[in-house]
Formats: C-alpha cells, sequence, structure tokens
C-alpha cells in the first residue's frame, strides 16, 4: 500500500476491499406475528447452505445463544437450540442476540417490533470465518462462469467478423464495449457472492433453492427456463395493477367487504413478493450473461412494482452506482432516503436506523460524483444518529458507531480528523474483541491497515510501520486455525511492510524476507485458485524486482522480473482482455531496463513481443493502441541502430512515421511525435552516411515542431558534412549556448565511428574551435 511505488496501486484495492468490507449494508426484512400468548418459542440455528450438487446443507441448531427481548433478562438456547422468551407483551423488540464466535445473519432483526405468534422465531448466525469461505466459493463460481460467457460473447464477435456479417468498425465498436463491460463488473460478482453467502437456503421453497443453485453454478439456460415456467413478468405485473385497482373500488364498500378486501390485499402482497423475487433472479441471471441492460430493466420493475419499499429502491441504486449510471443510482437512493426519513419521523425507534444505514450508503455515491461534502454532511448525520442510538443500547450501535467512523475517516481530507477517526472506530472494535475476539478483531485489523495507509501517505513511517505490524500480528494468529481466510491478508501486509522499509531506506533485509514471504504465501494460494491469486503474485514479484534495481542488485531483479513475466504470460493466455495491456507494457519496462544495461539481445526480444501485443490490441482498439504501436517502433529502430543494423532499423523508424502521421491527422497533438521520428530518421541517415537525406528529413522535422533542439544539431551535421559550411555554422552559433556539449559530443562520437567525410575533416575542426570559445 505504498504511494510512488508499483506496490501501491493493488495496495489500496486491497484497502478498499476491507473499507467495503466494514460498510455496514440495510438488509430490510418483513415478519408478521399474529398475538395469542405471552411465551415466544424459536430457535436458534446456522445458515442453510449450498452444496456443489445443488442440494441444501442444512443448518445446525445453536446452543448457548444469549436471546433478550427489551424489558426482559436474556434467556439462553438448549442444546437443540430451541429458546422461550418471556414477553412483556404481544409486541416486542429483540434487545440482542449473542454467541460466542457468531453474528446475526441479518442484524435488521433488532430493529423491528414483532407480535406474538404461534410459529417459531427463527434466529439465523454463523462465524465470520464459515461466511468469508462460503464468499470466497461463490465467487469463484461466478467469476468463472462470467468470464466464460465473456468469451463466448468475444468468440461470437470474431465469428461474425469473420463471416462478414458487421463491419471492422462494428466489431470494434462491440469489443471495445464488452472490455469494459468486464471492468465493471467485479463490485456486482462481489455483490452477488455476499448475497449467496448470506442465503438462508433452510427458508426458500424449493423454487427458488433451484433457482440459486442455477445462477451459482451457472445453468442459466435452467435458471431461464424455470423463471418463465410462472408467465411473463410484465403480464404478472398488470395483472397485480389490475387486482390493486379492484382493491380501490372495493375500498368504497370497505365494511361490507372488509373481511374479503383483506384477503386479497393479503394475497396481492404475497404475489408481488413472488414477483419480485423472480425480479431479482432474472436481474442476477442476467448479470451472469453480461446482458446489464436487462439486469436494469429487471431491477427498475422489482423497484417501482412496491415504490414504497425502501430496501427495492435501495438494491436499484446501489446497481446503477456499481454501473457507473449516477443520475438512475441518485433517482433511486433518493427514494430510498426520503422512504427512510418518512419511517424514522413515525417510528423513530424502527425509523432511526434504518435512516442511518441508508445515509452511510448513498454518501458513497455524493462522493463519486465529486459531491464531498455532501456526503460528508450524511455520514455526519448517520454518526449522529448512531452515536444517540448507542447511548441507550451501546451493545448494538457502538459498532454501528465504528463503521460509520471509519467510513467518515476514508472520506475526510484532514489528516488529524481522520487519524482521530480510525482510532476511535480501532477503540470499539478492540473493545467488543475482548469479549470475542474471533468475530471482532479482523475488523480492527482492517482499520489498522486504514491507518497504517494514513500515516504512510503523510510520511510517518514509523507510525505507519507499526499500525503494519499490529494488524499482520493479528492476521498470523488468525491464520492459524483459519489460513484458508486470512492467509492472503498476511500475505498483503508483508507487501506492504516491505514496500514501506525500502522506501524508507530501513530494514532492508528484513523487508526483502517479508517480500519473499509473502511471494511463497501467493505461490502456494496460486496452486488453490490461479485466477484468483497469480494476478497478486505477479504484482508481488514485479515490486520486488523494482526494489532489486533501485538497490542496484541488477542480476536479482531481472530474475524476479522474469517470473513476473512468465506469471503475466499465464494471465493473458487465461484473460486477454484485461492481462495482454498488461503484459505489453510489463514487457516495454523491462526491455527499457536490459538496454540501459546494454544486454540488447535480451532487450530487443522483449521490444518485439511488447509490439506484437500491441499490434494485436491495435487491431481491435487503434485509437488506445496505435500510439503504443508507434513507441515500440520507435525504441526498436534506435536499439538497431546501437546495434548498426540500419536497414532494419530505417523500417521500423519509416512505419513508426506513417502510424503518426496518420494520428496526426485525427488529433493535432500527434505533431510533436511526427517531428520526433523525422528527427530519428535524420539521425539515421548521419550514421547511413546520406547526408542529404538527413537534411531532408531534419527539415521536414522542423516544419513539424522547431522547438526539437535535437533536429537542429542534426541539420546542422548534415551541411557541414556535405561541404555547406556556412548554413551549418550558422546554426552552431545561434544554438551554440543550448547546445555546446551536445555538438561537441555529437561531432566526438560521429568521428569515432568514420561518418565524417576525409574532406571536411577540416571543417568539422574549425566548428570544435568555434564552439569552444
Amino acid at each position: 500500500m505504498m504511494v510512488n511505488t508499483p506496490s501501491m496501486t493493488k495496495g489500496k484495492k486491497l484497502l478498499k476491499t476491507m473499507k467495503r468490507f466494514l460498510t455496514i449494508m440495510a438488509l430490510v426484512l418483513t415478519v408478521a406475528f399474529a398475538a395469542t400468548a405471552q411465551v415466544q418459542q424459536g430457535y436458534v440455528k446456522t445458515r442453510g447452505r449450498l452444496g456443489k450438487n445443488g442440494n441444501v446443507i442444512a443448518g445446525t441448531r445453536l446452543s448457548g445463544a444469549a436471546v433478550q427481548v427489551k424489558g426482559r433478562n436474556a434467556v439462553l438456547s438448549n442444546a437443540n437450540g430451541v429458546f422461550s422468551m418471556p414477553l412483556p407483551s404481544s409486541k416486542y423488540y429483540l434487545e440482542s442476540v449473542k454467541k460466542n464466535g457468531f453474528f446475526l445473519i441479518d442484524p435488521e432483526i433488532l430493529f423491528k417490533q414483532y407480535t406474538y405468534s404461534t410459529n417459531p422465531f427463527v434466529i439465523v448466525m454463523d462465524t465470520p470465518e464459515q461466511q468469508k469461505t462460503d464468499k470466497l466459493q461463490a465467487e469463484k463460481s461466478l467469476r468463472r462462469q462470467l468470464e466464460k460467457k465473456l468469451q463466448e460473447k468475444e468468440d461470437a464477435l470474431e465469428d461474425a467478423l469473420d463471416q462478414n456479417k458487421m463491419t471492422q468498425e462494428l466489431y470494434e465498436e462491440a469489443l471495445e464495449a464488452l472490455f469494459r463491460e468486464k471492468d465493471k463488473n467485479g463490485l456486482l460478482i462481489s455483490e452477488m457472492a455476499e448475497h449467496f453467502s448470506m442465503v438462508d437456503y433452510d427458508q426458500l421453497d424449493e423454487f427458488n433453492r433451484q433457482v440459486n443453485a442455477c445462477i451459482i453454478n451457472g445453468d442459466l439456460v435452467k435458471a431461464d427456463s424455470l423463471l418463465r415456467s410462472k408467465g411473463d413478468i410484465d403480464s404478472r405485473i398488470a395483472k397485480v395493477h389490475e387486482q390493486q385497482a379492484a382493491q380501490a373500488a372495493e375500498k368504497a364498500e370497505i365494511e361490507r367487504r372488509q373481511d374479503n378486501l383483506e384477503q386479497s390485499i393479503a394475497g396481492t402482497q404475497a404475489t408481488i413478493a413472488d414477483i419480485a423475487l423472480d425480479c431479482h433472479n432474472y436481474f442476477k441471471k442476467f448479470i451472469m450473461e453480461n446482458q446489464h441492460d436487462s439486469a436494469a430493466l429487471y431491477i427498475e420493475k422489482r423497484a417501482n412494482l412496491d415504490p414504497n419499499n425502501s430496501q427495492w429502491q435501495f438494491d436499484a441504486g446501489s446497481y446503477f452506482q456499481k454501473r457507473g449510471i449516477l443520475h438512475k443510482a441518485e433517482e433511486y437512493y433518493q427514494r430510498a432516503l426520503m422512504l427512510a426519513r418518512q419511517q424514522a419521523q413515525t417510528d423513530p425507534q424502527t425509523g432511526e436506523p434504518i435512516l442511518a444505514m441508508t445515509l452511510n450508503n448513498v454518501a458513497p455515491l455524493y462522493q463519486e460524483q465529486g459531491r464531498r461534502n455532501d456526503a460528508e454532511r450524511m455520514l455526519n448525520e448517520a454518526l449522529d444518529i448512531y452515536r444517540r442510538l448507542a447511548t441507550g443500547n451501546p451493545e448494538v450501535f457502538k459498532l454501528y458507531v465504528a463503521s460509520t467512523l471509519n467510513n467518515l475517516a476514508n472520506l475526510s481530507t484532514s489528516f488529524s480528523q481522520s487519524e482521530a477517526l480510525y482510532s476511535e472506530a480501532i477503540d470499539i472494535y478492540w473493545e467488543y474483541a475482548q469479549d470475542d475476539a474471533r468475530a471482532y478483531i479482523p475488523y480492527a485489523a482492517s482499520v489498522m491497515n486504514n491507518l497504517g495507509l494514513l500515516y504512510d501517505e503523510n510520511e510517518y513511517g514509523g507510525e505507519s510501520e507499526e499500525m503494519y505490524q499490529n494488524a499482520l500480528g493479528i492476521y498470523r494468529r488468525l491464520a492459524e486455525n483459519s489460513p484458508e481466510i486470512y492467509m492472503p491478508d498476511v500475505a498483503a501486509t508483508l507487501n506492504n511492510l516491505s514496500a514501506l522499509y525500502h522506501r524508507y531506506n530501513a530494514k532492508a533485509e528484513l523487508g526483502e524476507q517479508m517480500q519473499l514471504e509473502s511471494q511463497q504465501i501467493y505461490r502456494e494460494l496460486v496452486k488453490e485458485d490461479p485466477k484468483l491469486y497469480y494476478p497478486k503474485l505477479a504484482v508481488s514479484l514485479s515490486n520486488l524486482a523494482v526494489q532489486y534495481y533501485g538497490d542496484e542488485r541488477d542480476a536479482d531483479g531481472e530474475k524476479a522480473y522474469d517470473e513476473a513475466l512468465e506469471a503475466y504470460r499465464w494471465l493473458a493466455q487465461d484473460n486477454s482482455v484485461v492481462y495482454k495491456p498488461q503484459l505489453a507494457s510489463k514487457l516495454y519496462d523491462q526491455a527499457i531496463r536490459l538496454y540501459q544495461a546494454d544486454k540488447l539481445d535480451k532487450s530487443e526480444k522483449l521490444f518485439n513481443e511488447a509490439l506484437g501485443l500491441y499490434r494485436e490490441l491495435a487491431a481491435f482498439a487503434p485509437n488506445t493502441y496505435e500510439p503504443e504501436v508507434a513507441k515500440m517502433l520507435r525504441n526498436i529502430a534506435t536499439l538497431l541502430d546501437k546495434r548498426q543494423k540500419w536497414n532494419e532499423s530505417e523500417k521500423m523508424y519509416q512505419e513508426e512515421l506513417a502510424i503518426n502521421k496518420k494520428l496526426a491527422q485525427q488529433q493535432s497533438q500527434y505533431t510533436v511525435d511526427v517531428a520526433r521520428t523525422l528527427g530519428n530518421l535524420s539521425n539515421h541517415a548521419l550514421l547511413m552516411k546520406q547526408f542529404d537525406k538527413a537534411a531532408e528529413y531534419a527539415r521536414q522535422g522542423l516544419a513539424y515542431d522547431n522547438t526539437r533542439l535535437f533536429i537542429q544539431a542534426n541539420l546542422a551535421a548534415a551541411h557541414l558534412f556535405m561541404g555547406e559550411y556556412d548554413q551549418a555554422e550558422a546554426i552552431y552559433l545561434k544554438y551554440r549556448s543550448e547546445l555546446r556539449d551536445t555538438f561537441l559530443e555529437d561531432l566526438e562520437q560521429f568521428g569515432q565511428l568514420g561518418i565524417i567525410p576525409q574532406q571536411r575533416v577540416d571543417d568539422v575542426n574549425r566548428i570544435k574551435q568555434l564552439l569552444q570559445q
């Protein structure tokens, strides 16, 4: 996580993941009970999960869970997970549910009013480790299925192009759109994985179990068939609207038809809930098919099906935010916020927590729009609500205070304010960790990493090291029992510390050991999931290589970079859309280093490999990659000149010139590149003793950009070697103050290479004397 080093980009992505993990999302469920007694029966269980074969792995009952109704003492669930809660009245609120090492799957059950029911009250809990494991498994499965669909679309586009069913222009536009879609899918897959890791499959009916199993396992055709078996969504919605219209008419006869009307409303609400669930399943299915317009249509249908359901409005806003359609996101977020404010006014006890959560999650939208003040205002309002609620119920709401403090610290531009907010959040999580370390200490470690980054960015190296070391110690202890969950965090934190030590040129040997340990962890993780962890290994290897080069350990740097390049080559074969550009860039960087180290054979090989990749990329996205093709050609030509392969280098320069001229016709900014290429051709012609061509190239280059002084130097030499002494002398005198040393070095080099004609040696000596005066 170090600024100004290659490791920073991945480090910040990791921290952003931690920050999103700390943001608590609102999940609003509706539960209704009928009052007939004063002792509510129920049971506590773990979440029912979906097995690899699509069968449900039932949850297990949990004993020893403390369940407390407001106004009553807590009761414990027995060996079968069953509890009996004495109620203060037929209406009641849950105040807390606790079990060491477990957390509530739906914390919103603590915010709602319930009515006694003869049906058992089901409470679902799980361990953070199990939830994270399930999320990782779901994310791997979803990502693989989506990548397969994207590859199928890419293949279909190529087939269409090959069969002349579409033009090259339409093909390139479609492919660029597909690339953009790939970049935007990460957050959506993560959110879907989070959803699947929190679903209690025990409480789903068989139909929705099947639909969810089909979606997560990639059997989207079957998912579509199941969903369509219920009929067309629009027709079902139309039927609901017809029912609602009939209900409105019946209200005029409310006294006579009260019983019938209530039954009809109940049925309609059940139908709405069923349609909404199907809309959401269609939404998930279309995401997996990379059909985001269709996904948007169904998430909007769901939101508009019941405009008073704040959660559905919020879900639509969240989807559009992740898709970058910010005006739509704001529209639905504002609906959710309005409903939350209304609920907070009419029923503060249940409404205020929902309002605070909505504020906490809408704020990032405003931050993304550059409306920092609005985002900060919302987070401060949410923090005020949570602080007030925590005064009356600290066991529940202090955790929400901590998460909002973290979010506000992420947003703040004030070092002192961010430091204070992070520190308070850490104190809260640490307080909770004293009673239940497994559940809460990972949160503390995450915020410590955030604070470590803050210190690092503000050049407080010692304080940054302390925070990173604290986080590393926590992750190491957690990894002893749950290595599959926490070893990636260990590796990332080791990487951060290594970069910190390198940046401050301190504890270099320890930093190297940490980087090597981080790589060893990633190598083991690659065996389990190469698509997920090979990118991290590649970045770690390239970071270490850069550190070695910075320490003048060129042999070690070259070895580490070679391994990094092999990792990027594997990634580019597996996912060319994302990693082929990265591989080309890494090849170019290393080729430059090798050229500077005079390892020309290997440098030329890497330059040519990068050129081949950029040619392939330019075929699909010429505006983006043709400038890179030109840059590769220029560098290869310069290398070939150094190796005196004159004919080969001239071909490279000429091709570069043609590309730059074409680009300059489209965008004037490329005229400077045309000038530079002509200047290089002028120098190349001098080396070939083609002095008239050298002068002509120089004049053409200066016509494009007369500020390029190296071209003036080439033109002066060309005049001098052709016997045009007066013209050469005029240039040498005009630019003597700026280019004296350059002129003398060029003439000395031309002499060593045997470029200067014998009959011009006296003229060259006269110019040297003139320059030395």
